[in-house]
């Protein structure tokens, strides 16, 4: 059975632990929420649904379930992780904060735009596929400055792991400038574009795309 509704966790880990836990966006197919836990600080026992974990630093943690098992765990920035629902309370074991973006999908129900091309198919040099079950998929794109082929995406949470700006032209024939910075986190509707990428240094991108139940 998939856990698809915080609310229903007395333990849900923005009510109980909001010192560490808040929602960026909600909506009815996912909650995201940004994580960050201090030098030395231990987050309260707290439950998560089934979600993905993306770490925006270097992850060493002491893990506590409610069990009381407790286990190390170490993952590097930009590293992303499916979880299965459950409880713990973590301690952070590094020298600098820990940080990272938590994606649950409630009821994802998207599509890529009739007739746009997969980008895994028409790119795969720069996109490729971390995880993907029946809610979502997970792309990580990287790329050196330079050319967008056109291609689609359903309905996508974009998590930035680098700065980046990129003109982006969509099906409609609009082309617009989009700037961010590491660490920004956004909802995309479904879109086909093309573009190319500014600048002079690569760039890199985490994208959940939801898919729906099958």
């Amino acid at each position: 059975m998939i856990s698809t509704t915080p609310a229903e966790n007395h333990l849900d880990s923005v009510k109980v632990d909001p010192a560490h836990h808040r929602v960026l966006f909600e909506n009815d197919q996912v909650r995201v929420l940004r994580w960050l836990v201090a030098v030395g600080d231990t987050t309260l026992n707290h439950s998560h649904p089934n979600n993905l974990n993306i770490c925006l630093t270097d992850y060493n943690g002491k893990v506590t379930e409610p069990n009381a098992k407790i286990s190390r765990v170490q993952a590097k920035a930009g590293s992303v992780t499916w979880r299965q629902a459950g409880s713990h309370a973590v301690e952070n074991l590094t020298n600098q904060p820990m940080e990272g973006i938590i994606v649950e999908p409630k009821q994802p129900a998207s599509t890529r735009p009739a007739g746009s091309p997969d980008p895994v198919a028409v790119d795969p040099e720069h996109h490729k596929i971390e995880f993907e079950n029946e809610q979502i998929r997970v792309l990580r794109e990287r790329r050196e400055p330079g050319d967008l082929p056109l291609h689609g995406h359903p309905d996508s949470v974009q998590v930035l792991l680098t700065d980046l700006n990129v003109t982006v032209t969509t099906a409609d024939g609009k082309t617009q400038t989009i700037a961010g910075k590491a660490g920004d986190v956004r909802w995309r509707p479904a879109t086909q574009h093309k573009g190319v990428v500014l600048g002079e240094k690569p760039v890199e991108q985490i994208l959940v795309e939801m898919k729906g139940w099958r």
